[in-house]
C-alpha cells in the first residue's frame, strides 16, 4: 500500500480514482499548523516562530501517522505553491519518525499521466519555497501586530487591520474615489450629420470640439442646407492578435466582467475545477502552455473551424517572478466538462480563452470617409468624417468575443453627393475615472507588482470583511473608515502604503523563493524599513 496525501477531499477523490487500489489517498483539509491566533507567536529579535496545530488537525495527523507506518511509500501531493510546500514541510516532519520514505510530488494538472510522472520524479520538499512562505507569513504577522493596535486606538475600533498588500490595495480604492470627488465635469459639443444610403443610416462628425453650444449651433445652421460630397475614402487593414491565455489575475478580472463572479467565487470554482481534473493549477502568473497540449487544441481548432482559423503557440515575455514550471490556466482535456452551472460557465470561459489564444488574428477593415460640405454661409468648405469598422476575418473572435463592434457604412465612392437627414449638435460630458471593480483592482495590483496570484482573492475579501469597501453594481466604494485608515497610514507608516516599496518587498520575498536571499535577513530588513521611525 502507498499513501498519497493532499489537502482537499475533492482532490483526494479524483486522485484515488486515477491511482487505483494500490494507493490510499487522504486529505489534510488544508494547513495542519500555523501561527497561534491569539498571540503574536514570533520573537521579533530572533524571528523564532511558534507553530501550533490548527483546531482539529492533530487527530488528522495522528491518523496519517498510523497509515504511514503501514505504507511502503508516502507521497505528499499538496498544491505546487508556497502554501502547498509549507503544508508538505510540516507533514514530512510529522511523518518522518514513522516512515523514512516520505517524498514530495509536484504536479500542475490531475491526470493519470501527470501523477505518474510526479511519482517517478518524487523528491524532497523545496525548502526555499518553505522559507518564502515563512517570510511572508511572519512579516505579515509582525506588521499586523505592530500596526493594528495603534490603528484600533486611533480610530477606536478593534475590528480594523492593516497589511503589506491589503493597505496599498485600500489606498488605490480611496485615491480613485478622491479623484472622482475632485473631478469637475465639463460639457462640450460636436456638430454631427446623419445620412442615409442604400437603407443604411450613418453619421459624420465635424471634428472641432466646442465649449460653447451656441458656437456649435451656428456652424450647424450654416451647413444645414449645404452641398455634401464624398471627397476621399481611406481604407486600412488591421491585424489584431488573440488574447493571451489566462493567468490568475486575468481570469479573476474576466470572470468578474463577463460572468459577474466575485474574485473569491472565481478562485473557489477554479480550485474545484482543478481538483476535479478539469483545468490546470489556477494560481499562476505564467502564460506558458505545454507544447503537446497546444498541438492538441490546435488540431481541435482545425477540425472544428478549418485550417485558416488556427494560429500558433506564442512565447510571451514572462515576469521575473513567474514560476517557470507553472503553465497558464487551461483545460486538461477537451473530452469532458463539469456538470454544475457555475463551474461549467467558468470552465467554458477558460476553454474559449485557451482556444482563442491559439487561433488566427482578427482582421479588421477600418474605413474613413471624408465628406466635404459647401455652403454660401461658409468662407471655405468644412470636412466631416464618417468611420466604418468591419470584421474582414473573424479569427479568434469565432470563440471569444472582442470589444470591437462593427459600424457599417454603405458603398460609397469619391464624388458621391449625399443628402443629410439631420444636422444637429451633440452634447457630451467629460467622465470621471471609473471606480474599481474587483477585477480591475486585481489587474492594477498585478500591474504594480503588488501581491501574487495566491493573495489577490484574500486581499479583496479582507477589504469587504473589514467594511473598508461596499459593493455597488460591481464597483468598490470606500467607506468613511477607509479614508481615515489610509490617512492614518500615510502619516504614520507611509512605506506600508507606498506602491513602489510594496512592489520592492514582493521582489525581495521572491528572492527568498529562488534561494538568493536568507529569509530571516529579508524579514528583518523589510520590517525595520517599515518601522524605522517608530
Amino acid at each position: 500500500m502507498n499513501l498519497f496525501i493532499v489537502e482537499s477531499p475533492t482532490k483526494a477523490r479524483t486522485i484515488q480514482k486515477l491511482l487505483g487500489k494500490s494507493f490510499v489517498v487522504k486529505a489534510t483539509l488544508g494547513h495542519i499548523k500555523d501561527l497561534p491566533s491569539k498571540e503574536i507567536g514570533v520573537d521579533e529579535k530572533t524571528l523564532k516562530a511558534k507553530y501550533v496545530y490548527i483546531k482539529g488537525k492533530k487527530k488528522i495527523v495522528y491518523n496519517l501517522k498510523k497509515l504511514a507506518q503501514k505504507a511502503e511509500n508516502v507521497y505528499i501531493g499538496t498544491d505546487p505553491d508556497r502554501e502547498g510546500e509549507a503544508i508538505a514541510y510540516f507533514l514530512s516532519k510529522e511523518l518522518r519518525t514513522s516512515n523514512g520514505k516520505v517524498k514530495r510530488v509536484v504536479f500542475y494538472e490531475i491526470t493519470s499521466e501527470s501523477l505518474k510522472r510526479s511519482i517517478e520524479k518524487a523528491g524532497a520538499v523545496n525548502m526555499n519555497m518553505v522559507y518564502s512562505q515563512f517570510a511572508r507569513r511572519i512579516l505579515d504577522r509582525l506588521v499586523g501586530y505592530r500596526v493594528s493596535p495603534i490603528l484600533w486606538k486611533y480610530l477606536k475600533n478593534n475590528k480594523l487591520s492593516a497589511g503589506r498588500v491589503q493597505s496599498p490595495a485600500l489606498r488605490l480604492v480611496v485615491e480613485r474615489e478622491k479623484e472622482r470627488e475632485n473631478f469637475k465635469r465639463k460639457k462640450y459639443y460636436y456638430v454631427k450629420v446623419t445620412f442615409e444610403k442604400e437603407g443604411i443610416n450613418f453619421t459624420a462628425v465635424y471634428q472641432t470640439r466646442y465649449e460653447d453650444p451656441s458656437e456649435a449651433k451656428l456652424v450647424a445652421d450654416k451647413i444645414r442646407d449645404g452641398l455634401y460630397a464624398v471627397s476621399d475614402i481611406k481604407v486600412e487593414m488591421e491585424s489584431i492578435p488573440p488574447p493571451k491565455p489566462f493567468i490568475t489575475s486575468s481570469l479573476q478580472s474576466e470572470a468578474n466582467a463577463k460572468l459577474n463572479f466575485s474574485s473569491e467565487k472565481t478562485q473557489l470554482l477554479a480550485q474545484r475545477l482543478y481538483e476535479k481534473g478539469f483545468i490546470t493549477y489556477p494560481r499562476t502568473d505564467s502564460f506558458r502552455m505545454e507544447k503537446r497540449k497546444a498541438q492538441e487544441f490546435m488540431s481541435y481548432i482545425v477540425n472544428k473551424f478549418g485550417n485558416e482559423y488556427v494560429g500558433k503557440l506564442r512565447k510571451f515575455k514572462e515576469k521575473p517572478t513567474s514560476q517557470g514550471a507553472h503553465e497558464c490556466i487551461r483545460p486538461v482535456s477537451l473530452k469532458k466538462e463539469p456538470a454544475g452551472e457555475d463551474e461549467r460557465s467558468l470552465y467554458r470561459l477558460i476553454l474559449s480563452r485557451t482556444l482563442a489564444s491559439l487561433m488566427a488574428n482578427l482582421i479588421v477593415k477600418r474605413q474613413t470617409v471624408f465628406i466635404e460640405v459647401s455652403s454660401p454661409f461658409l468662407k471655405k468648405p468644412l470636412l466631416l468624417i464618417a468611420k466604418g469598422v468591419y470584421k474582414d476575418f473573424e479569427g479568434w473572435t469565432k470563440v471569444y468575443p472582442s470589444d470591437i463592434k462593427e459600424e457599417k457604412l454603405p458603398l460609397l465612392k469619391k464624388g458621391d453627393l449625399l443628402k443629410p437627414l439631420k444636422v444637429y449638435v451633440e452634447e457630451k460630458k467629460t467622465e470621471p475615472p471609473p471606480r474599481y471593480t474587483e477585477g480591475s483592482l486585481i489587474k492594477t495590483l498585478e500591474k504594480l507588482g503588488i501581491g501574487r496570484p495566491s493573495t489577490y482573492t484574500s486581499v479583496v475579501k479582507l477589504l469587504k470583511e473589514r467594511k473598508y469597501v461596499n459593493l455597488y453594481r460591481k464597483s468598490l466604494i470606500p467607506t468613511e473608515t477607509a479614508f481615515k485608515v489610509v490617512e492614518f497610514l500615510k502619516e504614520n507608516f507611509p512605506l506600508l502604503i507606498d506602491y513602489g516599496f510594496t512592489a520592492y518587498m514582493e521582489k525581495q520575498l521572491d528572492k527568498v523563493e529562488t534561494g538568493k536571499l536568507d529569509w530571516k535577513e529579508c524579514v528583518r530588513f523589510l520590517f525595520q524599513r517599515v518601522f524605522k521611525e517608530k
